[in-house]
């Protein structure tokens, strides 16, 4: 299946992804491999999720406001 948009997630255990304007290397492959799909996910538990929203807030802006 092809990611052709954006989905932003909020909320414990909510996955957000990101859909590139052009590929990029894969983070960890040893290949090279590119994508174009950067995909995030958020803490499962509750009360991880409350006490760190402000580091899952900062990690999908990083990508979002480019």
């Amino acid at each position: 299946m092809e990611e052709i948009q954006s989905i932003l997630a909020a909320g414990a255990g909510a996955s957000t992804k990101i859909v590139l304007e052009s590929a990029r290397p894969m983070p960890g492959s040893k290949k090279g491999k590119l994508t174009k799909l950067i995909r995030q996910e958020n803490v499962k538990a509750v009360d991880a999720y409350i006490n760190r929203v402000d580091e899952m807030i900062e990690r999908k802006g990083e990508w979002l406001w480019r």
